[in-house]
């Protein structure tokens, strides 16, 4: 008997540990499914400068899931979809502020020395640059150590930046200068110097790399120039255009114009303007999500983001946000699949 007693004590401890084993493998494996579910979702981060929050936006739902608050005056964004992170130019806080794109927290702040406003990152993440439109330089962070690695004269007020998708080029849009100055990112060295219309500001390139979409504020006007010949021809939009985006096949361009609370539709095929959406008030950010073709409009006087309908090309609904929101910028995360 003593012996049988001896027996069932010593197995208790080792199916006890068997039992907390299989729980914390439960518990792990959990998390790693809920880390991929949080992955896989596209996400829109809008900037609101008027409240110095971001509001976080799920687009599956299009609900804001999350407010963060950043230093004074966010206006970029830069979205990092390796990396998980998202990253805040803020214009009068002087500073980059970066994001964990998973758990919608902020990391960090990052104290700058000027004003930025553009952010542009290179196709591997390596490298965040950023518009300093004050000291008129764009200078380069590493993003993982947020070290300045060096920094670039590239002309008057830089503002909206954007990297060709081999990352070779670097393309900088100087709104005083009127000019896209084009900065070779292997010798640092502008390659070239292309005059546009009056102030550019927003820019977009397309998927293959060989056109790119320059918005001329007060011209009233988009340069589309290829990358390659550098020839460019200018297409008339709506009044005092912000920024532009491409649809998710290619064949459309989508222009916030500010004055007029409307957003022009340009057919790439025929460079004309097939259609005009009206949206909220001062509408400046815009981007595509590319799962669902959607378009998100960041309205800064109604303090919303319209989601337009990539098909049908209508509203299909208003999402409320903070107070003046810009979204400057590549503003949606996108998930892994």
């Amino acid at each position: 008997m003593v012996n049988v007693n001896l027996n069932k004590q010593t197995k208790k401890p080792v199916i006890l540990k068997s039992i907390l084993k299989n729980f914390v493998l439960l518990i792990a494996t959990s998390y790693c499914l809920m880390v991929s579910v949080a992955s896989a979702k596209n996400t829109a981060y809008i900037t609101n400068q008027g409240d110095n929050t971001v509001s976080v936006i799920d687009i599956d739902s299009n609900k804001v899931i999350k407010t963060i608050a950043v230093p004074k005056g966010p206006v970029g964004v830069a979205t990092a979809s390796k990396l998980h992170r998202v990253y805040i130019s803020n214009v009068d806080g002087q500073s980059i502020s970066v994001i964990d794109g998973l758990n919608q927290k902020l990391i960090r702040n990052i104290s700058v020395k000027g004003s930025p406003v553009g952010l542009a990152l290179t196709p591997d993440e390596k490298i965040l640059y950023v518009a300093d439109w004050v000291s008129d330089r764009i200078f380069a962070l590493e993003t993982n150590s947020m070290q300045t690695l060096y920094e670039i004269k590239a002309g008057k007020a830089p503002a909206g930046l954007i990297v060709s998708p081999d990352g070779k080029k670097l393309y900088v849009a100087n709104r005083d200068s009127d000019d896209i100055a084009i900065i070779d990112t292997k010798t640092r060295q502008i390659s070239a110097r292309i005059p546009v219309g009056k102030h550019p500001f927003g820019v977009s390139v397309s998927e293959n790399g060989e056109q790119l979409y320059v918005v001329n504020v007060m011209e009233n006007s988009i340069s589309i120039i290829n990358t390659f010949s550098l020839k460019k021809e200018t297409l008339k939009v709506g009044e005092h255009p912000y920024c532009v985006a491409a649809s998710a096949d290619g064949k459309f361009l989508y222009v916030t114009n500010t004055q007029d609370d409307n957003v022009s539709v340009i057919d790439l095929s025929i460079k004309e303007t097939i259609a005009k959406i009206k949206v909220g008030e001062v509408p400046e950010g815009i981007n595509v999500d590319q799962q669902t073709g959607n378009i998100y409009v960041a309205n800064w006087s109604s303090n919303q983001v319209s989601v337009i309908d990539g098909k049908k090309q209508s509203v299909l609904m208003q999402i409320k946000t903070g107070d003046k929101s810009r979204a400057f910028g590549n503003f949606i995360l996108k998930g892994e699949k």
